[in-house]
């Protein structure tokens, strides 16, 4: 045994010196090479893939391409859509058609079913409105080729639109805009868009929630009916079938759809300038500055296409294009700095340069973004320069020949917008002959420095030099976002409304102890223990409030990840969570909302509320409460609750939904009134969003009128 061992480890140790011999020659042959020399060969000829195209009676066009080295089938149609087709005050409806074409299925196969069933055999159908182009799509294994496709047709042609589908998918959409301004990225690029579309062009239109609102089945079914038509439905199918056989079975799902006889949708016609300006967003918490420089771009099929991806590339593209090298390497003034040159296939685009900066450096980032975006357009790239972007483009355009799937369904794209077949056999013809002249060329065409507009985003307090620095007007930019509409509508303001709404508060306020002794409370800490569930989750917290009445507020929240704190000062707000301490600019509105709906100003300073008592009582988990609206609450629709024994039951009101649970009705009920000093004060609390409980909390802990130091509200030096 160990002889056998002896002669591994011997035989092991040969190995590792033979190896180690090996590797030491390679390093030597290796230093003989210059990798930078290595002759790189040009990029061949586009492959010939050439799917067949028939077109059926009802003028449906498809593209099919057999490709049997998978199990798998896969089909998307394009059809022709137009922001036109949509009213201003529903926007938001494409998106949501599209989604709930999917969600709610078709009127012989509901949404649950196909969720359960296309789960079960490996497949998926999927539906997309955009504002210029909707599409539809399948994806499923070729045992299963006939069943998906005919339920694929099924929510082409005759989508069901169930109600409860359709107000899931407004849940969604109201989400979405609740969460809209949380990402600078995002949000910067948006009004950087709107600065160009102008906010009457229905290519800039924006979903809010007063545009969702509204949104119902007629709508969708509308909508639908005007885009999802035979004669514009141009569908490429690629995979294991048989192309006999598919074209067999397209037409029985398929021919005996109807033309609809409607006119195609006509695309809004693009601003072709902006007004030189600059447009400032503010977003007062943050510490960094996003800067646009934009104008309106061009379509794909401008001639000067090759030579602005080229530009695209070396002003703004990469590592080592001239915004990132100048700005960012050399100056160390961004986070993040590029450029695109603007290029849609349906219309013009956005020409934007851009880059994230310390707000202390804002104005002077902005000063070099325009020199670089200037500089293009009155100097050609230097010979390494173009090399390194043209190579990058060249580059980047093989991926467009990875599978012959991509051919196949760009062959249909390119139909469906109105582009030449050989689209990209042009491109690379005259990628290859940009030179550093016609970049510059295009440049001067496509790039006007004088007639652009300028879009900052940031906290303008923090920034180096004032806004009008930059030698443009300045608008200021209102990124609110407008509350969800009221669902109580106008309440009738009557004085007997007003009287019974006054008796049953005045009640309420003697079952806790009367007014009088409310009154006296000045200042109050609160402890709490609470479970916490949110998308199925439930965490326990606990935390503590201090507050100095009215408008002074302390309060720390420990979770699982760590200790949460925020405060306002009765002037300024802050936050702290997870070791990092920053401004909170709405903390004194929401400070401000707290104290409108508060006890301690409801009872102890009831001469400053009215309430109108409402004629109809409303019933939550079983139970009834009689309703009174507070008139001029900060909530929207705020109701205050009172049980059949007088006591004040509870609240509920429509939450704003800033963050990303978005807008819903809170109902707050609070329960087992106890004493404390001369008052009663609840126990418990329960609070539901939307008909689900999200907080199960008890009061552990309160004391009245503690001496509270002047520095606890204050931000603490960092």
């Amino acid at each position: 045994m160990k002889r056998t061992t002896r002669a591994a480890v011997a035989a092991f140790a040969a190995a590792l010196s033979l190896f180690a011999t090996l590797t030491a020659s390679a390093a030597i042959d290796a230093t003989k090479y210059d990798p930078r020399k290595l002759p790189v060969p040009p990029i061949g000829r586009i492959p010939a893939v050439k799917p067949e195209r028939l077109t059926l009676p009802n003028g449906i066009v498809v593209y099919l391409l057999e490709n049997h080295d998978l199990p798998v089938v896969k089909g998307t149609a394009y059809f022709a859509m137009s922001p036109s087709l949509v009213p201003m005050d529903r926007a938001g409806l494409p998106g949501l058609t599209g989604e709930v074409m999917r969600s709610g299925g078709s009127l012989a196969h509901g949404g649950d079913y196909l969720d359960d069933h296309l789960a079960a055999i490996g497949a998926s159908l999927s539906a997309n409105i955009g504002l210029g182009q909707a599409s539809s799509g399948f994806r499923c294994l070729s045992e299963n080729t006939a069943e998906v496709v005919g339920l694929w047709s099924e929510i082409v042609r005759t989508p069901a639109f169930p109600d409860e589908k359709i107000e899931l998918a407004k849940v969604g959409l109201r989400r979405s805009i609740a969460s809209r301004n949380d990402e600078m990225m995002s949000m910067l690029f948006r009004t950087a868009s709107q600065a160009v579309y102008g906010s009457k062009n229905p290519w800039g239109m924006q979903a809010e929630y007063a545009t969702v609102e509204p949104i119902g089945k007629a709508d969708c079914v509308a909508l639908h009916g005007k885009v999802f038509v035979p004669e514009r439905m141009i569908v490429a199918i690629y995979g294991d079938f048989r192309t006999a056989e598919m074209k067999k079975l397209l037409t029985a799902k398929f021919a005996d759809w109807k033309k609809s006889g409607t006119a195609a949708p006509v695309l809004p016609a693009m601003p072709t300038s902006v007004t030189p300006k600059l447009y400032y967003a503010p977003k007062d918490d943050v510490t960094q500055s996003g800067i646009v420089v934009a104008q309106v771009g061009s379509r794909a099929n401008d001639p000067d296409y090759a030579a602005m991806s080229v530009l695209e590339q070396g002003l703004g593209g990469g590592f080592s294009s001239r915004m990132f090298n100048h700005i960012r390497t050399q100056r160390g003034l961004a986070y993040a700095a590029g450029a695109n040159a603007g290029t849609d296939f349906l219309k013009p685009g956005v020409f934007m340069a851009y880059t994230l900066t310390k707000s202390e450096s804002t104005m002077t980032a902005l000063g070099l973004v325009r020199d670089e975006v200037r500089a293009v357009t009155e100097s050609p790239f230097t010979d390494a320069e173009l090399a390194i972007a043209k190579q990058a483009v060249v580059n980047g355009f093989v991926f467009n020949f990875e599978d012959p799937s991509q051919t196949l369904f760009r062959a249909a794209y390119y139909e469906a917008v109105g582009y030449p077949a050989d689209f990209l056999q042009v491109y690379q013809k005259a990628l290859e002959g940009v030179t550093a002249q016609s970049v510059l060329e295009a440049a001067k065409r496509k790039i006007q420095p004088a007639q652009q507009a300028v879009i900052i985003v940031g906290k303008e307090k923090d920034f180096d030099r004032p806004l009008e620095s930059a030698g443009l007007p300045v608008e200021r930019v209102d990124i609110s976002i407008p509350p969800p509409p009221s669902k109580l509508g106008k309440v009738a303001e009557s004085p007997a409304a007003l009287a019974k709404g006054a008796e049953w508060l005045a009640a309420a306020a003697k079952a806790a102890g009367g007014s009088a002794a409310w009154k006296g409370v000045r200042s109050v800490i609160l402890a709490t223990e609470a479970t916490l569930s949110i998308q199925g989750q439930s965490i326990g917290i606990s935390g503590e409030e201090s507050w100095q009445f009215p408008d002074k507020q302390f309060s720390s929240q420990k979770l699982p990840f760590g200790e949460m704190k925020q405060a306002f000062d009765g002037t300024n707000g802050w936050m702290s969570a997870m070791g990092q301490l920053q401004d909170n600019p709405d903390a004194g509105a929401e400070v401000a909302k707290d104290w409108d709906k508060s006890l301690w100003r409801l009872f102890g300073h009831s001469e400053d509320v009215q309430l109108i008592a409402l004629d109809k009582p409303e019933a939550i988990n079983g139970t009834e409460y009689r309703v009174a609206q507070l008139k001029g609450a900060k909530a929207t629709d705020m109701v205050v609750l009172f049980s059949a024994d007088g006591h004040l039951a509870g609240f509920a009101y429509q939450d704003t939904g800033n963050g990303r649970m978005g807008p819903a009705r809170v109902v707050e009920l609070l329960g087992a009134w106890a004493s404390e000093g001369a008052i009663q004060y609840p126990r418990t609390i329960q609070m539901y969003r939307d008909g689900k409980i999200m907080v199960d909390g008890k009061v552990t802990s309160l004391k009245l009128n503690p001496a509270l130091p002047a520095d606890l509200f204050k931000k603490p030096a960092q």
